[in-house]
């Protein structure tokens, strides 16, 4: 991987995890928002951003997802005002759902060893 891009990608996770920990938006409602994977193209056009959404209300992620779209711009915005680099990548958010597969595997592992299977 190319050091300059890994370095933009880490740089794009902490201001945005940052930013959104602190936004009011999502603080005040019993959600919790982790960025698990920041991707940037190679020539810095866009940026996907997987997160992992933790909701104790009713509201369900497909609307979040869709309000950290919205902000997109006032994210890029404020990515501008942070990283000096002649490009500001089009930020597009995705739910990460690798954690939710590795809990399900881990579930079926320790269901298959408390069965007194071999795996």
């Amino acid at each position: 991987m190319d050091f300059r891009k890994e370095k933009f990608d880490n740089s794009i996770k902490k201001i945005l995890g940052e930013f959104i920990s602190n936004d009011e938006d999502f603080t005040n409602k019993s959600i919790i928002i982790t960025i698990l994977t920041v991707d940037t193209s190679r020539d810095f056009s866009r940026c996907k951003i997987g997160v992992s959404i933790f909701n104790g209300y009713s509201k369900n992620n497909e609307f979040i997802l869709e309000e950290l779209n919205k902000k997109r711009f006032l994210f890029q915005k404020i990515i501008s005002k942070k990283i000096r680099t002649a490009r500001i990548p089009k930020l597009s958010f995705f739910e990460d759902k690798s954690l939710e597969f590795h809990r399900q595997i881990d579930d079926l592992i320790d269901k298959v060893s408390s069965d007194g299977k071999e795996i």
